[in-house]
């Protein structure tokens, strides 16, 4: 008896999905830019109020005249930039992350409840960080949800990968998923480094930078075990979420929590700001110290590549033990 042949598998269109996330990210950009033309103007997650803030205050950092190129851009205008502003070409990166998470914390199924997810994602997957720390050491509004360039990106993001498996499967393809990481770890990093900046401002006390660096890199993980014990999910161990130690080349966490207390430790000890002894704010001696934000992001950045790279068995751990501010 002649057997029928198999009719061919579907071929998959990993381009085709590409070409519709670029395009869906271009027409982000430009509602963005319609709606809100000032774009990332204004400090990192700050409302104008009535009495400005230290950073407004500063004289305009002189740039070269003449630069230019990819390079020049990102370093100027993205990296710099964030250290008062929060441009949206990091905006873009650091939410698609966070919703991505989302979905392969369920098993890389839509989240059981949009009304619940688009809320806990936002607060457990893709700010904690930034909320956290407004909650514990700002006493004011909260800074990530007062911002319309968030809410549009955020919520771009939340409806593409919670109902696109194409466009999910595609940010979740190694190699995409590996640029991703990178994007969003040079958002972290630099939110890092603001936020402590800013708890400090507010009270210059020693003890505040500290904690701010245990809450920064500790919300993201323990608000996600806990968000999985509200959707049933099995809880994972505090061992597994983060193994005790101190290897901050595997753990990105590690590495995170190091950047921020080096970073204190520096502005304290190793400049003449006096930060803790009536001398310029954190804010203000960190925006005379941009080549040392910058650094630490690349660090940063420069670190997670070669992480990636030691990895031999091909498989990328990038979920319970990153901060997700």
């Amino acid at each position: 008896m002649e057997l029928l042949p198999r009719p061919p598998a579907p071929r998959q269109r990993p381009l085709a999905s590409a070409a519709l996330l670029s395009a869906a990210a271009l027409a982000l950009l430009g509602l963005l830019s319609w709606v809100r033309p000032e774009g990332s103007s204004g400090p990192a997650f700050l409302l104008k109020t009535a009495a400005p803030s230290p950073i407004d205050l500063l004289p305009e950092v002189e740039k070269e005249e003449g630069v230019g190129g990819p390079l020049d851009w990102l370093h100027y205008k993205v990296i710099i930039a964030s250290h008062s502003s929060y441009p949206v070409a990091l905006m873009i990166g650091f939410n698609c992350f966070g919703n991505v998470l989302l979905r392969k914390e369920c098993g890389g199924n839509p989240y059981p409840n949009w009304l619940f997810g688009y809320l806990l994602g936002f607060i457990c997957y893709t700010y904690p960080g930034a909320i956290a720390s407004d909650l514990f050491f700002k006493h004011d509004f909260l800074r990530a949800m007062s911002n319309d360039n968030v809410l549009m990106v955020y919520t771009f993001w939340f409806v593409v990968i919670q109902n696109f498996e194409g466009v999910y499967k595609f940010l979740t393809r190694k190699w995409v998923f590996v640029f991703l990481t990178v994007w969003w770890l040079a958002d972290a990093t630099r939110a890092s480094m603001c936020f402590l900046e800013r708890a400090i401002t507010h009270q210059a006390v020693f003890s505040r930078g500290v904690f701010q660096c245990f809450l920064w890199c500790g919300a993201g993980p323990i608000l996600r075990v806990a968000e999985a014990s509200i959707r049933g999910a099995p809880i994972p161990p505090l061992d597994k979420v983060q193994p005790n130690t101190f290897n901050a080349v595997k753990y990105p966490l590690v590495m995170m929590w190091m950047t921020m207390m080096g970073y204190l430790l520096y502005m304290a000890f190793l400049t003449d700001c006096k930060i803790f002894s009536g001398g310029l704010t954190m804010v203000e001696c960190g925006k005379k110290h941009d080549d040392v934000f910058a650094a630490l992001v690349y660090l940063s950045l420069g670190m997670h590549i070669f992480r990636t790279m030691q990895q031999t068995d091909g498989k990328i751990v990038f979920d319970h033990c990153m901060c997700g501010t």
